[in-house]
């Protein structure tokens, strides 16, 4: 570990750079994936393709922090065992938290204020559900690592939780008339 240290910076100048090529890495292939499907074709994406888009888009990048996560705590053997349970309760919560926008974008009608509020009120439980058990898992993870590793954890951690769970807000566009449910700045517009 003492390797990866150098002066006052708890993350080695190389374990940085790997960090930052994996994720140039991910963003460019994203990228690339994305361009020869629209090249191809004249017509816009679906709205269903393009919401299909945004979560794989959504998934690729809590991948890439997790990653970066991991290369940038250095574990050791002992330490990979224990992170493996803590990276499956995240993206246990960040799948179950992507079904609920799904179940909710395909819903479609107007909610009345309250299902509205029940609605909130389950997916709030759903989501201390998911936090507690990721918590339950990085317990032990977090008690494996030395003190270096431990200041790294807390501010990766930050990074990680945000893609995870994201601040994404569901905005009803199209009104009273029918509208229907997408995720604020997702780009996609009403057919």
């Amino acid at each position: 570990m003492s390797e990866h240290l150098s002066g006052d910076n708890p993350i080695g100048e190389t374990t940085m750079k790997r960090i930052l090529l994996g994720t140039l890495a991910a963003a460019v292939l994203s990228t690339f994936t994305f361009m020869p499907a629209s090249a191809q074709s004249d017509q816009k994406p679906s709205r269903e393709e393009r919401m299909q888009h945004w979560a794989a888009d959504r998934e690729m990048i809590l991948h890439s922090r997790l990653a970066g996560m991991k290369a940038g705590l250095g574990l050791t053997a002992d330490q990979d065992k224990l992170w493996n349970p803590l990276e499956a309760a995240i993206m246990d919560a960040f799948k179950s938290h992507m079904e609920t926008m799904q179940k909710m974008r395909e819903g479609g009608e107007r909610m009345s204020p309250t299902d509205r509020m029940d609605f909130m009120a389950s997916r709030m439980a759903q989501g201390a559900a998911h936090l507690k058990a990721i918590s339950e898992a990085a317990k032990p993870f977090y008690a494996s690592l030395d003190a270096a590793q431990k200041h790294n954890f807390e501010v990766l951690a930050r990074s990680v939780m945000m893609s995870g769970r994201g601040s994404v807000e569901w905005v009803e566009n199209g009104g009273d008339a029918g509208g229907m449910w997408e995720p604020e700045g997702w780009g996609g517009r009403p057919e």
